[in-house]
Parts: structure tokens; C-alpha cells; sequence
């Protein structure tokens, strides 16, 4: 059995957004029952991404990836 590892990370309110906003946008772009185009998709989060910082988005995903 492999062990399990938990990993704690300290996030503010706008990390935490960005996740939630990335993940949501993930699911969304991979849903099979996705009742739209991705342009449609697009134009759906383009103002979600007009408010994001993309190089806080990197700066987060290396946040996370260096645990």
C-alpha cells in the first residue's frame, strides 16, 4: 500500500479564487455534457480572466508545485 501524503499550503483569498476559478474553468472546458462551444467557453470566463493576474496564476502554480 502506497502511504499517503497530505500537504498543507498557505493561500490568501485571491489564491484561493484563482484555484477555484481554475478549476472550475478545467471542468467546464472538459465536460463531455458541456452544452456549449469553447469560444462559447471562452467568451463565458473572459472577464473571470480579464480580472486574473496570469503571472499570479504561475507564481501560484509553482507555489504549489515546489510543496
Amino acid at each position: 500500500m502506497t502511504p499517503r501524503i497530505n500537504h498543507h499550503i498557505v493561500i490568501t483569498d485571491e489564491e484561493q479564487y484563482m484555484i477555484v476559478n481554475a478549476l472550475a474553468f478545467f471542468h467546464a472546458s472538459f465536460d463531455l455534457n458541456r452544452d456549449c462551444s469553447l469560444s462559447c467557453l471562452h467568451n463565458e470566463w473572459r472577464d473571470v480572466a480579464l480580472d486574473t493576474s496570469l503571472p499570479a496564476m504561475d507564481a501560484l502554480a509553482t507555489k504549489i508545485a515546489i510543496l
